[in-house]
C-alpha cells in the first residue's frame, strides 16, 4: 500500500453526492409529490445514508437494510454529529447544481422554497445501475416514510437525540457494541 495516496470518500465527490441527492428526491416524490424544504432534505439526505440512526436494527426494516449492505455497527456512526454538520453545509450547493442541470425544480410553497425532482432528474436517476443506488433508494424510502410526518421542530429534536453519542440506540451504543463497554484486563499477565 502506498502511504502517500489520498483516501477519497464518496461523499467528497460532487458527482456521487448529486446522484445520491437525485435518488433521495425521487424517494421524496414517491411519498410527497410537493417536494421538501432545504432543511428537511438535509435531514433526509444524511439519515438515508445512515439509516440505522433511524431504524431499529433488529426489526423487519433493519433486516432489509442489512440485506442491502448497510451495517448497524459501522464505526462511522460514532462520528455522526460531525459528519451531519459538514454534509448539511454542502446540500444547498448540490441542490443548486441539480437545479442548474434541470434535474431538480424549486417552488414556493406557503412562502418557503421546496425542492422536487424534475422529469429530467427522474429519467437520469432511473439509469443508475450500481448496487449502491438500489440500496440507497431503499434506505431513503424507509427513512422518508419514518420522518415525513414529523413537524420540522420534531424532526430537529429527534435528529438531535439520534446524533447524541450516549443516547440509547445512538452512535455511541453502536460503537460500544463493537468495542465493548470498557477496557478489560487480560486474564493472564503478559509475559515478554
Amino acid at each position: 500500500m502506498e502511504a502517500h495516496r489520498l483516501v477519497m470518500m464518496p461523499e467528497d465527490q460532487v458527482t456521487f453526492r448529486l446522484a445520491q441527492l437525485l435518488l433521495l428526491l425521487d424517494a421524496v416524490a414517491g411519498q410527497d409529490a410537493k417536494g421538501a424544504s432545504l432543511e428537511r432534505l438535509g435531514y433526509y439526505d444524511f439519515l438515508s445514508a445512515n439509516p440505522f440512526l433511524v431504524v431499529a436494527s433488529d426489526g423487519r426494516e433493519g433486516n432489509l437494510l442489512r440485506l442491502a449492505g448497510f451495517d448497524p455497527q459501522v464505526l462511522s456512526y460514532a462520528s455522526s454529529s460531525q459528519r451531519f454538520t459538514s454534509r448539511r453545509e454542502r446540500i444547498q450547493h448540490d441542490l443548486a447544481l441539480l437545479v442548474a442541470y434541470g434535474c431538480c425544480e424549486v417552488h414556493n410553497r406557503n412562502g418557503s422554497f421546496v425542492y422536487s425532482i424534475s422529469n429530467r432528474g427522474r429519467d437520469l436517476g432511473a439509469r443508475f445501475t450500481a448496487t449502491y443506488a438500489a440500496s440507497f433508494t431503499m434506505a431513503a424510502s424507509i427513512v422518508v416514510r419514518h420522518l415525513r410526518k414529523l413537524s420540522d421542530k420534531a424532526l430537529r429534536e429527534q435528529t438531535a437525540r439520534w446524533l447524541r453519542p450516549d443516547g440509547e440506540g445512538g452512535p455511541g451504543a453502536a460503537l460500544l457494541s463493537v468495542l465493548g463497554s470498557e477496557p478489560q484486563a487480560p486474564d493472564t499477565p503478559w509475559e515478554g
